[in-house]
């Protein structure tokens, strides 16, 4: 056995089968509560489906219910993802930028990433996204072996990623990352001769124990002690992204809703059995007498009617169950300190509430327990946006720095065909001087204006030509809406009504430089792009025009601001 393979097997050994002590009397071990979280939510026993007796043991689960709520609670979608224009940026190149990544990550599946990472997190307390290639995929806590005392993923001394192949999946894996074929021929061959079911790959990030560098090592392991390093090189970072409920000092695997009910679990398990054994008894028919004679089964030797003669009266024995108020009372004890310990009261959870409860009683502790949520919401949109900075953007940037085409539906469709419609009736009024001689008629501008309108609007759908490299030079910030305020319908009609207020008793919001900004800030911060505002207020195009004509006596051809739409749109009518 190697140095490399001895230490990759000494740390997996240390972490399965040693504690850490994170105070006096308080010790705990990954490993095992990973486990004992995989059982408790799929509503298994550590001990097995039956006790000493060959009685089945019946599992009452409490746990699922608070991590599907938390599950609830802090959800959020890719819509809630939002792009503003940061400082000297261009808002048009922003906008469009939003919408060309929304549309990269629908085709990334990166919202059922999210959905599965809201899912797993509440239930295992931590989640580990891996990064190969720009592309996530979760990481499987199972083999995931980690110095389980290190504060974060950065500062452990090691990490383990076990794979476990299928002889095809080693192969198509080794013909991806470029293993020697020679060595991955060996070790196929090695397995087929032995009697594992998988072939077992150690993936490991830390020191070597070697030259002291850090490396990513990737070690095959053969049996009889053998192994074949496939790959080694030293890096600088390590691919993995880690998503925590909550977390104390002393270990790095958050605290999720399972692990805080594992007392609750293990007494409301307790009780619910035995109450199921004292219900065996309750539903025995048991009678007793004196009388020596009586030796038979009355269920089964006597006929309806029969009269026994007996020295001594026959009277059933009491079976009843009278502790069945308190087996209630215990359980519904241990259900409120459930609730306590994880937020999942009544009013989260969508119940209806006591009868007599005070309005204000219900909106105050939905307020609380609300706030509570938001702040686990909030530590993991900074994680996610720590996430899309360095990883996802820059992908997404890498893989659109080609000239593509960006589809336009909807309401952004008409966003764009409002700049379109603008150009191309300069252009025919421009067309029309140069032809006739004069400036058009208000009904001739109508019915160019109504031609263009005719050609664009029966489109259901536009692509907008994006240039080669566009969004290298965008300035921008992430703004993820956690609370979903910016787009909640009602308060973004409320921020138009008071934009609308504004702008009717300042117009000089629209022209003054500094007002501008200010007033495009808050546009963006209410959910409202300023590019539709921009759109609404150009000036109107008879007056553009005659401005640019009065030069002289004559109509002289007038030169057309540029409008930024990437692409040259308006090459796209004749």
């Amino acid at each position: 056995m190697s140095v490399i393979l001895k230490q990759i097997k000494n740390e997996i050994e240390e972490f399965e089968r040693g504690t850490i002590e994170i105070v006096p009397s308080f010790t705990f071990n990954q490993k095992d509560t990973i486990n004992r979280i995989y059982l408790y939510y799929n509503s298994k026993f550590e001990s097995g489906e039956f006790d000493d007796q060959g009685d089945k043991k019946y599992f009452y689960n409490i746990v699922r219910a608070p991590c599907n709520t938390a599950t609830k609670a802090i959800d959020f979608d890719t819509k809630h993802i939002r792009f503003l224009t940061a400082e000297g940026g261009d808002e048009l190149k922003t906008w469009l930028f939003e919408r060309d990544f929304k549309f990269w990550m629908k085709e990334q599946k990166l919202g059922k990433t999210l959905n599965r990472l809201f899912f797993e997190l509440p239930i295992f307390g931590s989640v580990v996204l891996k990064i190969i290639d720009g592309k996530l995929y979760f990481v499987d806590l199972r083999n995931f072996i980690v110095d389980q005392g290190a504060d974060s993923l950065k500062k452990a001394n090691y990490i383990i990623e076990v794979h476990n192949f299928t002889p095809i999946e080693f192969q198509q894996v080794a013909k991806e990352k470029g293993w020697p074929k020679d060595d991955v021929n060996w070790i196929l061959e090695k397995f087929r001769e032995s009697k594992e079911n998988f072939i077992k790959v150690y993936e490991r990030y830390g020191e070597c124990p070697i030259d002291y560098n850090f490396r990513r090592i990737v070690v095959a392991e053969c049996g009889n002690e053998e192994e074949i390093i496939l790959d080694s090189e030293r890096v600088d970072k390590i691919p993995y992204w880690e998503f925590h409920w909550e977390k104390i000092p002393g270990r790095w695997l958050g605290i999720g809703r399972v692990e805080v009910l594992f007392d609750s679990q293990i007494r409301v398990n307790e009780i619910t059995n035995q109450q199921v054994k004292s219900s065996y008894w309750s539903t025995l028919r048991i009678w007793q007498t004196r009388d020596e004679g009586i030796n038979r089964n009355l269920l089964t030797d006597v006929v309806n009617g029969e009269i026994l003669n007996v020295e001594s009266e026959i009277i059933p024995v009491d079976m009843t169950d009278r502790n069945l108020s308190y087996y209630n009372q215990e359980i519904q004890r241990w259900l409120t300190n459930r609730d306590e310990i994880t937020f999942s009261y009544d009013v989260i959870r969508g119940e209806r509430l006591p009868a007599g409860t005070p309005l204000g009683s219900a909106q105050l502790a939905t307020a609380m327990i609300s706030s509570y949520f938001d702040q686990i919401r909030e530590n993991i949109a900074l994680d996610l946006k720590e996430l899309f900075y360095e990883v996802i953007i820059p992908q997404f940037q890498k893989e659109n720095s080609k000239e593509h085409l960006l589809r336009i539906a909807g309401e952004d469709l008409d966003k764009i065909n409002e700049l379109k419609i603008r150009i191309y009736l300069k252009k025919r009024i421009l067309d029309f001087i140069n032809r006739v001689g004069r400036y058009p008629r208000k009904e001739e501008r109508e019915l160019l204006k109504s031609l263009i309108l005719e050609k664009i609007r029966s489109k259901r759908e536009d692509f907008i030509p994006i240039p080669a490299d566009y969004y290298k030079d965008i300035k921008y910030k992430i703004d993820i809406d956690i609370a979903g305020e910016a787009l909640d319908a009602r308060i973004k009609a409320t921020n138009l009504w008071i934009a609308l207020q504004a702008v009717t008793t300042d117009p000089t919001l629209l022209t003054d430089p500094v007002k501008k900004k200010l007033f495009y800030k808050y546009l963006e911060s209410g959910g409202i792009s300023p590019v539709d505002l921009e759109i609404e207020t150009t000036k109107p195009l008879p007056e553009t025009i005659r401005e640019l004509g009065r030069a002289g006596g004559g109509v002289s051809k007038p030169v057309i601001p540029a409008i930024p739409v990437p692409g040259e749109v308006e090459k796209t009518i004749e």
